[in-house]
């Protein structure tokens, strides 16, 4: 796991912020960690899954209850802010709440 928290600042960074429809986009995102040689690990690989599971899960949950479209920069957003809210346990102080509630999902999961 600790492998993956080092490599996952500034990989996802992308001018472009598309929303997240197919299940594609979200897939797509996410194999830029997995196709990092430090990533070859099996905890790394549970993290990995873990992410993109409750991702997903979350992205359709906010479509379907609130009609909120989950874009890719919200998701590299709680990301940038994944490794120092573990590092610290101090979450960031924002206005974007579908990436501070993604960010809090994860840190959920993680703690399982």
């Amino acid at each position: 796991m600790t492998g993956l928290l080092k490599i996952l600042p500034g990989l996802f960074r992308q001018e472009r912020f598309d929303p997240i429809v197919e299940k594609s986009d979200i897939e797509k995102l996410f194999l830029t960690v997995a196709q990092d040689p430090a990533m070859n690990t099996d905890a790394n690989r549970k993290m990995f899954s873990l992410l993109v599971r409750s991702t997903l899960r979350y992205r359709d949950e906010m479509l379907s209850s609130k009609g909120v479209v989950v874009t890719v920069g919200d998701v590299r957003l709680a990301l940038d802010w994944l490794v120092p809210v573990l590092a610290t346990g101090n979450m960031p102080e924002t206005d974007n709440n579908t990436s501070l509630d993604l960010l809090d999902l994860w840190i959920d999961e993680l703690k399982k």
